[in-house]
C-alpha cells in the first residue's frame, strides 16, 4: 500500500509527468538533457528525477560522474505511459558531457 501511495504522489504533478514522458520517449537521459530540453533549472530537474526514483518509477545508473535515468518497473504505471506517449515534447537536446 505504501508503494502505491508513493507512486500516486509522484504521478500527481504535471511537471513530473512531463519528465516521465520525456524519459519514456528517449529511453535514457541525464539531468542535463531533462533540464535543457524541458526548460527546468538543473536543481528542479534533479528534484523531479529524485521524486520519481524514490517512488520506484525510474532508476539510475552511473556513467562516469553522470547519472543516467531510465524507466524502472513499468507494470504499475503502464496505463499512464500509454497516455504520456500522446504528449508532444521538444526534441531532446543531447548533453555533450554525457
Amino acid at each position: 500500500m505504501d508503494r502505491l501511495v508513493q507512486v500516486a504522489k509522484a504521478l500527481a504533478d504535471s511537471n513530473r509527468l512531463k519528465v516521465l514522458a520525456f524519459i519514456a520517449q528517449n529511453k535514457e537521459v541525464c539531468v542535463c538533457e531533462v533540464s535543457q530540453t524541458l526548460g527546468y533549472s538543473q536543481p528542479l530537474a534533479s528534484k523531479y528525477l529524485k521524486q520519481l526514483k524514490v517512488a520506484g518509477i525510474i532508476k539510475s545508473q552511473r556513467s562516469g560522474k553522470w547519472s543516467i535515468y531510465s524507466l524502472d518497473d513499468t507494470k504499475l504505471i503502464e496505463p499512464f505511459l500509454d497516455e504520456l506517449q500522446k504528449i508532444a515534447l521538444p526534441k531532446i537536446q543531447k548533453c555533450p558531457r554525457c
